[in-house]
């Protein structure tokens, strides 16, 4: 019996989104440092897929600027390192994005949109970890509720970086207590449904945490060069 061309196409493309969610997500979450060598071996133990779908999730992957190749050919693709300009343009681009996808939330999104938007972020946790897998949501939720489906796509493949920096620049000293502040003036501009003054208040964070992000990033450049050359030489530990 012959197999269906059509249907092997979607197996293969699930197959491979597979493979790109599980790497997005450890990276987001910290599981995957920046410059953390990726194996093939490693990822088809991992998810259970062929070596033509992980091949392909790489490349993938390399496209989204979350991967890149390591040093030299020995060492194959790592996880992409993030240097002081990187962090720059990431942020130069959240910002000219970010504000507009926030104004078109708050005036397209459904009422149990925004309801559910604000009783997840007016009580963020004080736990870390949960507070930022929050955040994260809020980030899709929002672009979700834009109902612009060109800048979801432009802004989602920055949000696995963006989320990755979070864990790095809010161990900045303050920087939580001010990202207090511009949450909750984020979310009272979304519940008064007012999108220019939304459209403000999230340009203000994201100009305040691309500086913290950059700062953090200045300091810790010698420990990732150091955990780069680590990781190029190993498998290093597995992720989840």
């Amino acid at each position: 019996m012959q197999e269906n061309p059509d249907s092997v196409a979607p197996l293969e493309d699930f197959l491979r989104d597979k493979v790109v969610r599980a790497v997005r997500l450890a990276i987001a979450e910290g599981a995957l440092a920046p410059g953390r060598r990726l194996t093939e071996r490693e990822l088809i133990e991992l998810t259970g897929v062929s070596r033509t779908s992980v091949r392909e999730a790489l490349r993938h992957l390399q496209s989204l600027g979350l991967v890149e190749p390591g040093p030299n050919k020995r060492t194959g693709l790592r996880v992409a390192v993030l240097d002081q300009d990187t962090v720059r343009h990431i942020y130069e681009v959240r910002a000219a994005l970010e504000p507009v996808a926030t104004g078109l939330f708050v005036e397209r999104a459904s009422d149990e949109e925004v309801a559910a938007l604000l009783a997840l972020g007016e009580h963020l946790p004080d736990v870390r970890t949960e507070r930022l897998e929050i955040l994260q949501r809020i980030d899709h939720m929002v672009l979700r509720g834009a109902r612009n489906p060109v800048l979801e796509a432009t802004l989602d493949p920055l949000l696995t970086r963006i989320h990755a920096l979070r864990h790095v620049s809010t161990r900045m000293p303050g920087r939580s207590e001010a990202a207090d502040q511009e949450y909750r003036a984020i979310f009272a501009a979304i519940r008064a449904r007012q999108p220019e003054r939304a459209r403000d208040a999230s340009y203000r964070h994201i100009v305040a945490a691309g500086e913290a992000a950059e700062a953090a990033v200045q300091l810790l450049q010698p420990d990732r060069r150091l955990a780069a050359l680590m990781h190029s030489g190993s498998d290093g530990p597995p992720f989840p």
